[in-house]
């Protein structure tokens, strides 16, 4: 699976921007997995609550992949 084909499933499950828990749910995995995962990429925060680009939610998914 490649990146763009990745970030268009999680647009479509889970939205433009997810929240780390949205993403946790969409891999099966912890918050803590995410937060890790996702450290030092950009996020939009507001009221608690972190979002991420999709493309960048893929590239990371991508690199841990490798």
């Amino acid at each position: 699976m490649d990146k763009q084909t990745l970030t268009r499933d999680i647009k479509q499950e889970i939205g433009c921007w997810p929240t780390t828990s949205e993403i946790a749910r969409y891999l099966g995995k912890s918050r803590d997995y995410v937060r890790e995962m996702m450290a030092g990429t950009d996020a939009l925060v507001s009221n608690r609550r972190k979002q991420y680009m999709a493309g960048d939610v893929a590239e990371r998914i991508m690199e841990r992949r490798r």
